[in-house]
């Protein structure tokens, strides 16, 4: 399924507080938190229509790293688009996702969540463009600027 972070059927049924929803065309998403001040995890959801077509993908660990201001996921599932998912510190203020090819696309956030202290973005990227780099900003200042090209596809060797 994804190449990061996949989440058996079983995790998925644990739930979690809805932290984001959004479209990206026909699919629609939602963003899933659970855990604590120790051990978070952030799954995004995708349907089509009633169909849910990615149960669960996303990222565990601390909810920040020491001294970071914002973790990252991207992944992709079949023919679905890249996704783009973060949790950040609450001083960011806005996520611009660069594509492969230049595209830059603003990811929804959410306000801060109070149970969590964070705030949360996603996005789907446009078709057949793949992450390259992420920019988060604070008051229209690029504060973070992260490498987010995806790992070359896992190849099997030859039979």
């Amino acid at each position: 399924m994804d190449r990061l972070g996949v989440v058996s059927e079983d995790d998925v049924n644990l739930g979690g507080t809805e932290v984001l929803t959004g479209q990206h065309g026909d699919p629609s998403w939602r963003v899933l938190v659970r855990g604590d001040a120790q051990e978070l995890f952030t799954m995004i959801q995708v349907h089509q229509g009633s169909r849910r077509v990615v149960a669960g993908s996303g990222f565990g660990g601390p909810p920040l790293s020491p001294g970071r201001l914002i973790s990252n996921w991207r992944g992709q599932t079949g023919d679905l688009p890249y996704f783009v998912m973060n949790r950040s510190d609450p001083v960011i203020d806005r996520v611009v996702a660069i594509t492969d090819r230049g595209t830059e696309v603003e990811l929804s956030m959410s306000p801060v969540i109070a149970p969590f202290g964070l705030r949360f973005s996603a996005a789907g990227l446009p078709e057949g463009e793949v992450p390259s780099r992420l920019h988060a900003e604070r008051d229209g200042t690029v504060i973070v600027d992260l490498d987010s090209r995806m790992p070359p596809p896992f190849m099997r060797p030859p039979d």
